[in-house]
């Protein structure tokens, strides 16, 4: 990548600096030109050809116009630019790829770990073409723009956006040294309705560990078979599993490790209530297809703990309690916590739980919740932000909390579809 910057002993800036990256840029562009051709893709959905995959232009007819659909573009502008990378020392990487073929503007995204492919479709093509173009100053131009429609066209690297009164032009780059986003061809592993696959995300998502993101608890285990999922989430110090019916038998077993940035794409895309979501998981990468997307990302790699470990196979005490009003009371609780005391005490008995916090030098809180306790009285203490984080995805009019003792897991249960594992602390 020499052609990128000045040559050894100079600095250039501004102009300059410029100058010597296009001159780089341009010299592959030639050599790129020669070995490639024009390939159609499967459509993602029924009649909706779109570009494959490392799809190119010659270097006649790469210019490209359209005229989109102000809202549309924004939308997909919105989801690309969330995987666009923020830091980093390419420069490609921080654009967004469009691609206007077929009737269709295709825009991608990637940080070389997840992709997109999002098609647009509420688009006129004028000239079928290509561009690569910085996503922050194209989603800013869009994102303030009042038009109803806007014209994009391109000049070799440079990119022009019109409206009624309304005229950009930004510098862009070369779009064959884009890297190539993967597309979804062919059929699926196994088919899910997006309403339940959101569902299960935001089940787990939330008990992902934050801060070892390069272990397999940084993301959740997802495990098919026949025409059952199941997600499971662990960050060390709780487990959240959920369950969910697929549309599709599995086409085989599938056990995979998804990292946490995926599935919060999907969890923003996934918002059809009748649409159906195409999955396909490969050896180190996993592919979901949408009416609208392709989303793409590799796998977390290493091995996931034993989580059916960590469950507890019986209980001796099971408490039942209305899910809003128990989230409330906890919320009340955690309001007399600290980082030196950042627990609450639940004290259980045959109607009622008591829930008491403390915080030296602040004061103290005691709340009470009714409940029904099938079991001996119990004290346990628990992290209450860990609890409500659990509470906020229920979607149950009542929870059952399973202990056996004071120092033992407990596990709160949601219906036949979301476990919680969690583990008390010790308030001495």
């Amino acid at each position: 990548m020499s052609g990128w910057y000045p040559p050894a002993g100079r600095r250039a800036s501004g102009a300059a600096a410029r100058q010597f990256r296009r001159q780089g840029l341009a010299r592959r562009t030639r050599r790129a030109y020669k070995s490639l051709d024009i390939r159609r893709a499967n459509p993602p959905g029924e009649g909706s050809p779109v570009p494959a995959a490392g799809r190119h232009f010659n270097g006649r007819n790469r210019d490209m116009k359209v005229i989109a659909q102000t809202a549309a573009l924004q939308e997909a502008l919105t989801l690309t630019g969330s995987i666009v990378a923020t830091r980093t020392p390419k420069p490609v990487l921080q654009c967004v790829k469009l691609v206007a073929a077929n009737g269709v503007l295709t825009l991608m995204a990637t940080d070389l770990e997840a992709g997109c492919r999002y098609h647009v479709t509420a688009v006129q093509v004028e000239e079928e073409g290509e561009a690569l173009v910085p996503a922050d100053r194209l989603n800013g131009i869009v994102r303030e723009s009042d038009e109803q429609s806007l014209t994009i066209e391109t000049e070799k690297e440079t990119c022009h956006i019109r409206g009624a009164g309304s005229h950009f032009k930004i510098f862009g780059y070369d779009p064959a040294e884009y890297p190539a986003v993967a597309d979804f061809e062919g059929a699926g592993d196994f088919e899910i309705p997006a309403a339940t696959l959101a569902a299960m995300i935001g089940k787990t998502l939330f008990a992902t560990s934050k801060t070892h993101s390069h272990y397999a608890i940084s993301g959740v285990l997802w495990e098919a078979s026949g025409k059952k999922l199941q997600m499971v989430a662990t960050d060390g110090h709780r487990l959240a599993q959920a369950k969910g019916a697929t549309k599709k038998s599995a086409a085989r077993e599938i056990s995979a490790i998804v990292p946490a940035k995926l599935m919060s794409l999907v969890q923003r895309i996934a918002t059809g209530a009748e649409e159906v979501l195409d999955v396909k998981v490969q050896e180190n990468q996993i592919l979901i297809r949408t009416a609208r997307a392709v989303l793409v990302s590799s796998l977390v790699q290493g091995n996931f703990p034993k989580y059916t470990d960590v469950i507890p196979k019986e209980s001796n005490r099971k408490a039942t309690i209305e899910t809003g009003r128990f989230e409330h009371r906890l919320r009340q609780a955690a309001l007399l916590t600290n980082e030196e005391s950042k627990g609450v005490r639940l004290s259980f008995a045959a109607s009622q739980v008591t829930l008491t916090s403390r915080a030296p030098e602040t004061g103290e809180a005691e709340v009470t919740c009714p409940v029904a306790l099938d079991g001996e009285p119990i004290e346990i203490a628990f992290n209450p932000t860990f609890l409500v984080d659990a509470m906020r995805v229920v979607d149950s009019a009542e929870v059952t909390l399973e202990m056996n003792a004071s120092n033992k897991p407990a596990v709160l249960r949601a219906g036949s579809d979301f476990l919680y594992v969690l583990m008390p602390v010790d308030l001495g």
